[in-house]
Protein backbone atom coordinates (compact mmCIF):
# COMPACT_ATOMS: atom_id res chain seq x y z
CA UNK A 1 0.00 0.00 0.00
CA UNK A 2 1.13 3.57 -0.66
CA UNK A 3 1.04 4.55 3.01
CA UNK A 4 3.02 1.54 4.23
CA UNK A 5 5.95 2.70 6.41
CA UNK A 6 9.42 2.05 5.02
CA UNK A 7 12.27 0.50 6.97
CA UNK A 8 15.96 1.00 6.22
CA UNK A 9 19.19 -0.63 7.28
CA UNK A 10 22.78 -0.13 6.13
CA UNK A 11 24.58 -2.69 3.97
CA UNK A 12 28.27 -2.83 4.81
CA UNK A 13 30.70 -3.49 1.99
CA UNK A 14 32.95 -6.50 2.31
CA UNK A 15 36.28 -5.36 3.79
CA UNK A 16 39.03 -5.02 1.21
CA UNK A 17 42.76 -5.62 1.60
CA UNK A 18 44.85 -7.97 3.67
CA UNK A 19 44.14 -9.10 7.21
CA UNK A 20 46.78 -7.98 9.68
CA UNK A 21 47.37 -8.37 13.40
CA UNK A 22 46.69 -5.59 15.87
CA UNK A 23 50.44 -5.15 16.33
CA UNK A 24 50.99 -4.74 12.59
CA UNK A 25 48.06 -2.33 12.31
CA UNK A 26 49.54 -0.24 15.13
CA UNK A 27 52.96 -0.22 13.45
CA UNK A 28 51.50 0.96 10.15
CA UNK A 29 49.39 3.67 11.76
CA UNK A 30 52.39 4.98 13.70
CA UNK A 31 54.42 4.96 10.50
CA UNK A 32 51.79 7.12 8.80
CA UNK A 33 52.51 9.92 11.26
CA UNK A 34 56.00 10.19 9.76
CA UNK A 35 54.88 10.35 6.14
CA UNK A 36 55.07 13.85 4.67
CA UNK A 37 52.25 13.24 2.21
CA UNK A 38 49.98 12.02 4.97
CA UNK A 39 47.21 14.25 6.34
CA UNK A 40 48.43 14.51 9.93
CA UNK A 41 45.00 15.21 11.47
CA UNK A 42 43.42 12.17 9.85
CA UNK A 43 46.38 9.98 10.79
CA UNK A 44 46.01 10.99 14.43
CA UNK A 45 42.25 10.40 14.42
CA UNK A 46 42.77 6.96 12.84
CA UNK A 47 45.35 6.08 15.47
CA UNK A 48 43.09 7.35 18.26
CA UNK A 49 40.21 5.27 16.88
CA UNK A 50 42.46 2.20 16.72
CA UNK A 51 43.53 2.50 20.36
CA UNK A 52 39.95 3.09 21.48
CA UNK A 53 38.84 -0.17 19.82
CA UNK A 54 41.67 -1.99 21.62
CA UNK A 55 40.52 -0.78 25.03
CA UNK A 56 43.47 1.63 25.34
CA UNK A 57 41.45 4.79 25.81
CA UNK A 58 44.21 6.54 27.75
CA UNK A 59 46.58 6.28 24.78
CA UNK A 60 43.85 7.40 22.39
CA UNK A 61 43.09 10.33 24.69
CA UNK A 62 46.72 11.45 24.55
CA UNK A 63 46.77 11.58 20.76
CA UNK A 64 43.55 13.58 20.57
CA UNK A 65 44.87 15.98 23.22
CA UNK A 66 48.01 16.37 21.11
CA UNK A 67 45.95 17.40 18.11
CA UNK A 68 43.79 19.66 20.28
CA UNK A 69 46.88 21.60 21.38
CA UNK A 70 48.11 22.03 17.79
CA UNK A 71 45.06 23.60 16.16
CA UNK A 72 42.88 26.68 16.41
CA UNK A 73 40.47 25.59 13.67
CA UNK A 74 36.96 25.49 15.23
CA UNK A 75 35.98 22.54 13.01
CA UNK A 76 38.94 20.45 14.13
CA UNK A 77 38.51 21.54 17.73
CA UNK A 78 34.87 20.44 17.66
CA UNK A 79 35.87 17.06 16.27
CA UNK A 80 38.54 16.68 18.97
CA UNK A 81 36.12 17.52 21.78
CA UNK A 82 33.55 15.15 20.27
CA UNK A 83 36.14 12.37 20.18
CA UNK A 84 37.23 13.05 23.77
CA UNK A 85 33.60 12.86 24.86
CA UNK A 86 33.20 9.54 23.08
CA UNK A 87 36.31 8.21 24.83
CA UNK A 88 34.87 9.25 28.20
CA UNK A 89 31.65 7.43 27.35
CA UNK A 90 33.66 4.28 26.65
CA UNK A 91 35.00 4.30 30.22
CA UNK A 92 31.54 5.24 31.64
CA UNK A 93 32.59 8.73 32.75
CA UNK A 94 29.47 10.46 31.49
CA UNK A 95 29.97 13.68 33.43
CA UNK A 96 33.36 14.20 31.79
CA UNK A 97 31.79 13.34 28.43
CA UNK A 98 29.14 16.03 28.95
CA UNK A 99 31.86 18.62 29.62
CA UNK A 100 33.65 17.76 26.37
CA UNK A 101 30.43 17.73 24.35
CA UNK A 102 29.51 21.16 25.68
CA UNK A 103 32.96 22.42 24.66
CA UNK A 104 32.40 20.93 21.20
CA UNK A 105 29.02 22.66 21.07
CA UNK A 106 30.68 26.04 21.54
CA UNK A 107 32.81 25.54 18.42
CA UNK A 108 29.72 25.57 16.14
CA UNK A 109 31.14 23.16 13.54
CA UNK A 110 29.99 23.29 9.94
CA UNK A 111 29.99 19.51 9.44
CA UNK A 112 26.46 18.18 9.80
CA UNK A 113 27.76 14.80 10.97
CA UNK A 114 29.81 16.41 13.75
CA UNK A 115 26.86 18.60 14.75
CA UNK A 116 24.55 15.59 14.76
CA UNK A 117 26.70 13.54 17.12
CA UNK A 118 27.48 16.46 19.42
CA UNK A 119 23.74 16.93 19.98
CA UNK A 120 22.90 13.24 20.05
CA UNK A 121 25.72 12.22 22.37
CA UNK A 122 25.11 15.10 24.74
CA UNK A 123 21.45 14.11 24.89
CA UNK A 124 22.40 10.48 25.48
CA UNK A 125 24.71 11.36 28.40
CA UNK A 126 22.08 13.61 29.96
CA UNK A 127 19.64 10.68 29.73
CA UNK A 128 22.13 8.46 31.54
CA UNK A 129 22.21 10.98 34.38
CA UNK A 130 18.42 11.15 34.49
CA UNK A 131 18.26 14.69 33.05
CA UNK A 132 15.55 13.70 30.59
CA UNK A 133 14.04 17.17 30.16
CA UNK A 134 17.44 18.73 29.47
CA UNK A 135 18.26 15.97 26.96
CA UNK A 136 15.16 16.41 24.78
CA UNK A 137 16.06 19.63 22.88
CA UNK A 138 19.49 18.28 21.92
CA UNK A 139 17.98 15.07 20.58
CA UNK A 140 15.34 16.95 18.62
CA UNK A 141 18.08 19.18 17.21
CA UNK A 142 20.01 16.09 16.09
CA UNK A 143 16.92 14.72 14.35
CA UNK A 144 16.43 18.03 12.57
CA UNK A 145 20.05 17.93 11.37
CA UNK A 146 19.72 14.39 10.01
CA UNK A 147 16.25 12.79 10.17
CA UNK A 148 17.52 9.61 8.52
CA UNK A 149 19.82 8.55 11.36
CA UNK A 150 18.76 6.06 13.99
CA UNK A 151 20.51 7.20 17.17
CA UNK A 152 18.63 10.34 18.16
CA UNK A 153 15.18 8.76 17.69
CA UNK A 154 16.09 5.98 20.11
CA UNK A 155 17.57 8.41 22.63
CA UNK A 156 14.57 10.73 22.26
CA UNK A 157 12.36 7.78 23.13
CA UNK A 158 14.34 7.27 26.33
CA UNK A 159 14.08 10.97 27.14
CA UNK A 160 10.31 11.06 26.60
CA UNK A 161 9.78 7.84 28.55
CA UNK A 162 11.77 9.33 31.42
CA UNK A 163 9.47 12.37 31.34
CA UNK A 164 6.36 10.18 31.45
CA UNK A 165 5.39 10.71 27.80
CA UNK A 166 4.98 7.05 26.93
CA UNK A 167 3.03 7.71 23.75
CA UNK A 168 5.75 10.00 22.43
CA UNK A 169 8.39 7.45 23.43
CA UNK A 170 6.59 4.68 21.53
CA UNK A 171 6.45 6.81 18.39
CA UNK A 172 10.16 7.64 18.70
CA UNK A 173 11.10 3.95 19.05
CA UNK A 174 9.08 3.11 15.93
CA UNK A 175 10.85 5.91 14.02
CA UNK A 176 14.21 4.61 15.24
CA UNK A 177 13.45 1.12 13.97
CA UNK A 178 12.31 2.51 10.63
CA UNK A 179 15.59 4.46 10.36
CA UNK A 180 17.72 1.35 10.96
CA UNK A 181 16.02 -2.02 11.34
CA UNK A 182 19.38 -3.76 11.77
CA UNK A 183 19.68 -2.25 15.27
CA UNK A 184 17.14 -3.99 17.47
CA UNK A 185 17.63 -1.88 20.60
CA UNK A 186 14.72 0.47 19.88
CA UNK A 187 12.46 -2.50 19.20
CA UNK A 188 13.37 -4.06 22.56
CA UNK A 189 12.67 -0.76 24.32
CA UNK A 190 9.34 -0.51 22.49
CA UNK A 191 8.36 -4.03 23.52
CA UNK A 192 9.17 -3.33 27.18
CA UNK A 193 7.30 -0.03 27.03
CA UNK A 194 4.16 -1.62 25.60
CA UNK A 195 4.27 -4.43 28.14
CA UNK A 196 4.42 -2.00 31.05
CA UNK A 197 2.07 0.61 29.54
CA UNK A 198 -0.67 -1.16 27.56
CA UNK A 199 -2.74 2.03 27.72
CA UNK A 200 -0.58 3.40 24.88
CA UNK A 201 -2.93 1.57 22.50
CA UNK A 202 -5.69 4.01 23.53
CA UNK A 203 -3.71 6.83 21.88
CA UNK A 204 -1.98 4.90 19.09
CA UNK A 205 -4.75 2.67 17.83
CA UNK A 206 -2.58 0.67 15.43
CA UNK A 207 0.40 0.27 17.75
CA UNK A 208 0.13 -3.54 17.68
CA UNK A 209 0.32 -3.45 13.89
CA UNK A 210 3.29 -1.07 14.03
CA UNK A 211 5.00 -3.37 16.53
CA UNK A 212 4.48 -6.36 14.25
CA UNK A 213 6.00 -4.45 11.32
CA UNK A 214 8.99 -3.44 13.42
CA UNK A 215 9.55 -7.02 14.51
CA UNK A 216 9.36 -8.27 10.94
CA UNK A 217 11.75 -5.58 9.69
CA UNK A 218 14.32 -6.35 12.40
CA UNK A 219 14.04 -10.06 11.66
CA UNK A 220 14.55 -9.53 7.93
CA UNK A 221 17.47 -7.13 8.49
CA UNK A 222 19.15 -9.64 10.82
CA UNK A 223 18.70 -12.49 8.33
CA UNK A 224 20.00 -10.37 5.45
CA UNK A 225 23.14 -9.34 7.30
Amino acid sequence: MADEPSFRFPISAKPQGEEVSAEEAERRLLARLQQKECELDEAIFELAWFYSTCGRQEVSFGYVQRLLSQTTDPEKLARCYLTLGQLMEQIDDYQAAIIYYRQAFEMEPVSSTTWYFINNNLGYCLNVGGAYIAAEPYLRAAIEIDPDRYNAYKNLGISLHGQGDCVGAARAYVKATQADASDGRALRLLEILLQTHPEISDSILDIDEQLARCRQAVKLATQFR
